[in-house]
């Protein structure tokens, strides 16, 4: 059985790379995208993404919240996580969870098994555009 994907969509390359590091470790298969655009590639090109991480303030065009939007609009029930400095949670809609940064990684590991269940479960939210 194949790991779960999650989509981790942030500008800043420390953070990018500690979180996908830290997902892979336990256990999750991680694609990595460094703005909107990168991210969007990912959900429209048929790649299977089981859950998304964003950041909002990113450079170029999309950024998390609009990026949110439209994986929303692809794949209604595929969850999506909002992380920003510069939201507060009532801001975030339509992402169904929400994390004020700076946070704690288990903070993140939570919500993400909280939305997608066990990291090696077969995902009914797995859908591609």
């Amino acid at each position: 059985m194949d790991a779960q994907t999650i989509l981790i969509v942030e500008d800043e390359f420390l953070i990018r790379f500690m979180l996908a590091d830290s997902l892979r470790d336990i256990g999750y298969r991680v694609l990595e995208a460094a703005n909107g655009e990168e991210g969007l590639d990912f959900l429209t090109t048929g790649q299977a993404v089981d859950l998304m991480v964003t950041d909002v303030r990113m450079p170029g065009s999309i950024d998390g919240m609009e990026l949110t939007r439209r994986s929303k609009s692809l794949a209604p029930r595929r969850p999506v996580i909002v992380c920003s400095a510069h939201l507060f949670e009532p801001e975030s809609d339509p992402a169904d969870a929400f994390l004020p940064k700076p946070y704690a990684f288990a903070a993140l590991a939570d919500a993400i098994a909280r939305l997608i269940g066990d990291r090696w479960q077969t995902s009914s939210q797995t859908q591609s555009a």
